[in-house]
């Protein structure tokens, strides 16, 4: 029995902590929790009254030999520096998105750590349906793929979001807005299914739906090494929005439709061999069409936490690793990078010219100006 730690009683935190607590998570306790207001102080007395409170993350850290494993749902800009802590004190890991703000400072950490798990927690990685997805590409039936849309604009967040935390939604407190943020799972998704893209051109809106500076409509261009080109869309300020996922490849199509509907079209011939032998004008690939409906059966977030537990006790490798963290964080920076600059850039991108991006933004904010 693995016990841990959450640093950070917030809306995720509280959350992973109920779960825990009742013993929903085979073989990992709750040890502690690090809270520093005192209205979640009494809460956590009253609800969960053998946990131990620590009122900030050093004095956790410095009774690190009465627990195993540290859970981070802290703001953003902490993420790094707990993870390096963690992993100087041997303490295994389980980490919020993002990793950190800027890939540039993840340099820190380590990601090759022999008997310490350090993993992410990127939930979309356990539904089923995106797992079915991701078996049917590798199984190659798919042949090479051409092109990915994916529509993305479900977000949607009311003011009252954007003011829930001092650090939310501010280039200062969280690095950033959609991007960083919601839009953290669905770039990890991205690189799961498709691999890592090579170069992003982005437009990006800041504040065009609410009253902040940072992010809130994107639009990406990835290109791929092998030839596939993508395009993301995405906004947080769009209700009722759209979850459409559409993968062509030269063996047909597959799309995904708010995360339970799926449409395989399979193709006879691959595009190519047709392009290369037909002697028609205008050839019909002859396809088969298959529909199913995916449920989703577990919790997403206890299948997170099970997976953590079962990769501590070696029975399992991480859904998602530190560095699954920072690819998409290198993605995160890139496009930035790509929007501020007018051009498309490298992924990774130039870490330096986005470090210099990102304190001109924190300065403009604190001046109250707009970002772009």
């Amino acid at each position: 029995m693995k016990r841990a730690v959450i640093i950070g009683y917030g809306n995720m935190g509280s959350k992973y902590a109920v779960r825990i607590y009742k013993g929903e998570i085979r073989d990992l306790s709750l040890y502690g929790i690090v809270c520093r207001n005192s209205t979640g102080q009494q809460e956590i007395r009253e609800s969960m009254p053998e946990v131990v409170i620590y009122p900030e993350t050093d004095s956790a850290f410095a009774d690190c030999e009465k627990f195993d494993a540290i859970i981070i749902t802290t703001p953003h800009k902490e993420h790094v520096r707990v993870v390096k802590k963690a992993q100087e004190l041997g303490i295994h890991v389980l980490c919020e998105k993002p990793l950190g703000i800027m890939a540039q400072e993840c340099k820190a950490l380590s990601f090759d750590l022999t008997g310490v798990v350090c993993a992410m927690i990127f939930n979309w990685r356990a539904r089923d349906i995106y797992r079915q997805v991701h078996d049917y590409l590798e199984s190659g039936k798919l042949g090479r793929l051409h092109q990915v849309v994916w529509i993305a604009n479900f977000w949607y967040r009311p003011e009252h979001y954007h003011k829930a935390s001092a650090w939310r939604s501010s280039w200062g407190g969280e690095g950033g807005g959609l991007l960083i943020n919601q839009s953290q799972h669905l770039l990890d998704m991205w690189n799961w299914l498709f691999g890592q893209p090579c170069e992003v051109l982005a437009r990006i809106a800041y504040g065009s739906y609410s009253k902040i500076l940072v992010d809130d409509k994107v639009a990406l261009f990835f290109r791929h090494d092998n030839g596939m080109w993508g395009t993301f869309l995405s906004s947080s300020g769009d209700s009722p929005g759209t979850n459409h996922l559409e993968i062509h490849g030269e063996m047909g199509k597959l799309v995904v439709e708010d995360n339970c509907h799926v449409t395989l079209c399979q193709n006879e011939e691959s595009t190519m061999r047709v392009s290369e032998s037909s002697q028609e004008m205008f050839p019909k690939i002859p396809y088969e069409t298959e529909c199913w409906e995916v449920k989703q059966e577990k919790d997403e977030y206890a299948v997170i936490l099970q997976n953590f537990a079962d990769a501590m006790e070696g029975r399992e490798e991480p859904l998602a690793t530190l560095s699954d963290g920072k690819r998409a964080l290198e993605n995160t920076n890139a496009a930035y990078l790509s929007d501020w600059q007018g051009k498309a850039v490298a992924i990774p991108c130039d870490e330096e010219a986005y470090r210099l991006g990102l304190e001109r933004m924190i300065i403009e904010e604190g001046q109250g100006n707009r970002a772009k």
